[in-house]
């Protein structure tokens, strides 16, 4: 048995002593958060198609006037229509992005810093992308710990839309 042991190297830190139990949990805390992450990128990028046209589905039930009326904030041509598909398309690439990144810099630098940008077109109504984005956070299939990576972002968007 000490032999074994004798060839086993433990994890050090920075100042080259052994890792306390405060910091083996921290490493074990952020690989499980890591690892939960990366399922919800994963689920979110599988089923993301499926996901966006069925948010889109339930915003045109909830909001029906989007597609009955014509103008420029409407989605009543088939060209509106892949517009808004789109733009909630782009919501939750930036919500995988932030999933593999870790943090929220994705959101903060390409979404929140331009807000209006993915709605500049239609000038669509904040309420629907938001409407959009719980559906998706509240169908994606996602449970444990994977949902409450994703639903972190899901909210942080969700909130900042609002």
């Amino acid at each position: 048995m000490f032999k074994t042991l004798k060839n086993l190297v433990l994890p050090r830190n920075s100042q080259n002593t052994y890792l306390t139990s405060e910091e083996l949990g921290a490493i074990h805390s952020t690989v499980q958060r890591a690892s939960a992450s990366l399922e919800a990128a994963r689920i979110l990028s599988e089923k993301g198609d499926l996901l966006v046209e069925e948010a889109i589905k339930a915003v045109y039930v909830k909001f029906p006037y989007v597609t009955q009326a014509q103008g420029s904030n409407h989605a009543f041509t088939p060209e509106d229509k892949a517009k808004c598909s789109q733009d909630i398309g782009y919501y939750l690439q930036i919500i995988v992005y932030c999933l593999v990144a870790g943090n929220s810099n994705p959101i903060d630098q390409y979404l929140l810093s331009e807000i209006h940008e993915p709605n500049r077109d239609l000038e669509l109504s904040r309420s629907w992308y938001i409407e959009a984005l719980k559906y998706i956070k509240d169908n994606s299939g996602l449970s444990g710990n994977a949902a409450l990576e994703a639903n972190t972002y899901f909210d942080y968007v969700i909130n900042a839309l609002s």
